[in-house]
């Protein structure tokens, strides 16, 4: 990929900014691919071996506890039972696609998958109730269940390698927000559904 992309030292970004791409000076795929190689996978790793709780709530930071804990007891519009959600039997198409693909193929897309984890937070009673219900269906189902890269997507659900975000939300207070309509918006989702569909 290097030597294909004619890399050298000196391309590299002037300093880190946080972004996914620019750092490397490379095109938008090698980018992609080393962000996920290196930066989250080495997150994942360092997480797994020096933080207590990597694989569970307490391991995240304050701020992600303290507003999940503020909205707790915040009414959920439904909720579904765990066999509902390994069936793929919700009321969201685009949550029941990526679940079928999920066990059908061990995996799912990228932004599908931070889909996936979001509207289990959002149909749970409780936040470690869905913590729990992500793991047990990511370690049933998943290619990298048990892997700390698992984990550590997982706990970005709920706030961990991640930042505050406004406007504060019903469930979700300050922790990133997305939907299956933006997910429409944001993927070309019309031969995924047709092909992960009932």
């Amino acid at each position: 990929m290097l030597t294909r992309e004619s890399w050298a030292p000196d391309l590299l970004g002037p300093r880190p900014t946080g972004s996914r791409t620019g750092w490397w000076g490379l095109g938008a795929g090698a980018e992609s691919y080393l962000d996920q190689l290196l930066t989250w996978r080495e997150l994942a790793l360092n997480g797994a071996l020096n933080l207590p709780g990597y694989d569970d709530l307490t391991g995240n930071p304050a701020w992600a506890q303290r507003t999940l804990d503020e909205h707790r007891a915040d009414v959920r519009a439904m909720t579904y039972t765990d066999e509902a959600l390994a069936s793929a039997s919700t009321h969201d198409p685009v949550w029941n696609a990526a679940q079928r693909e999920l066990v059908q193929t061990g995996g799912m897309h990228t932004y599908l998958r931070m889909l996936w984890g979001k509207k289990v937070l959002e149909w749970s009673d409780t936040p470690e109730q869905a913590f729990s219900r992500l793991v047990h269906l990511n370690n049933r189902y998943a290619l990298d269940g048990r892997d700390p890269n698992s984990y550590a997507g997982i706990a970005w659900v709920f706030g961990r390698y991640d930042r505050a975000w406004g406007p504060e939300r019903p469930i979700y207070g300050k922790v990133r927000y997305m939907t299956s309509e933006s997910t429409r918006r944001k993927l070309r989702m019309r031969g995924y559904l047709e092909r992960w569909g009932p």
